[in-house]
């Protein structure tokens, strides 16, 4: 990416499941890149996506479905069988409490950062 891509390009890196070794060069040399988290954090295995969202800075988050994938935990089949927008805030709740902030202020920050990845 380095080669091909501007150094102040908007990037939105979807569906981030990795480590924070694996995406903090990125971060650093990409002012403008926002990492997008799914439901996938709401999940005991996802250790390592909560570990890099504790340590990505919270002006560089977005939060996604990746519709119709990744269910939240605790969200039964039968009421629900595929993520959808409606259930995104299953995921800014998991990242207050991973950032161990208050959820109006993920909020208002996960809206800033959409803004200014999308200009909308």
């Amino acid at each position: 990416m380095k080669r091909n891509v501007p150094q102040d390009y908007r990037i939105h890196r979807h569906c981030f499941t990795g480590s924070h070794r694996l995406i903090e060069p990125l971060l650093k040399y990409f002012s403008n890149m926002f990492i997008g988290f799914t439901a996938l954090l709401t999940y005991s295995s996802a250790w390592e996506a909560r570990d890099a969202l504790l340590n990505i800075p919270l002006e560089r988050i977005l939060v996604e479905t990746d519709a119709p994938y990744f269910l939240p935990h605790g969200v039964p089949k039968s009421i629900c069988q595929y993520s959808h927008p409606g259930l995104a805030l299953y995921t800014v709740r998991e990242i207050a409490r991973v950032k161990g902030l208050p959820l109006k202020q993920i909020l208002a920050a996960l809206r800033q950062n959409t803004n200014s990845m999308y200009s909308i």
